[in-house]
C-alpha cells in the first residue's frame, strides 16, 4: 500500500513537470510570435515611410520642372498632377508674383 502511494505521487511529480514543461515551451512559442509580429510592422512601417519619401521627391520634381519651364517661358501643361492641394500651383500661376522670387539663393 505504502509503495502504491508512493509511485501515485512520483507519478503526480512527473505529471507536474510535464505541465510546467509544457507552459513553458508555449510562452516560448509566444514570445517568439510577439518577436515575429513586431518584426513585421517595423518593416511595414520602413515600407511605408520609404514610400512616402519617394513621394515627396516626386511631387519636388514636378514642381521643379514646373519653375523651370516657366523661367525658359515655356507653356506648362494644364494636366499635370495637381500640386493644388498644397497651394503650389495657385502660387505659381500668381500674376502678382513676379518670376524673382522673394527668397535669397
Amino acid at each position: 500500500m505504502l509503495e502504491h502511494l508512493g509511485t501515485q505521487k512520483h507519478e503526480r511529480a512527473l505529471g507536474e513537470q510535464e505541465l510546467k514543461r509544457r507552459k513553458l515551451e508555449q510562452k516560448v512559442i509566444e514570445r517568439q510570435h510577439q518577436r515575429e509580429q513586431h518584426q513585421r510592422e517595423v518593416e511595414r512601417e520602413q515600407r511605408e515611410r520609404e514610400r512616402e519619401r519617394e513621394q515627396h521627391e516626386y511631387r519636388m520634381l514636378q514642381m521643379r520642372m514646373v519653375m523651370l519651364q516657366r523661367s525658359q517661358g515655356a507653356p506648362v501643361m494644364q494636366n499635370q498632377p495637381s500640386f493644388d492641394g498644397f497651394g503650389l500651383l495657385a502660387e505659381l500661376n500668381d500674376p502678382t508674383l513676379s518670376s524673382a522670387s522673394s527668397y535669397s539663393t
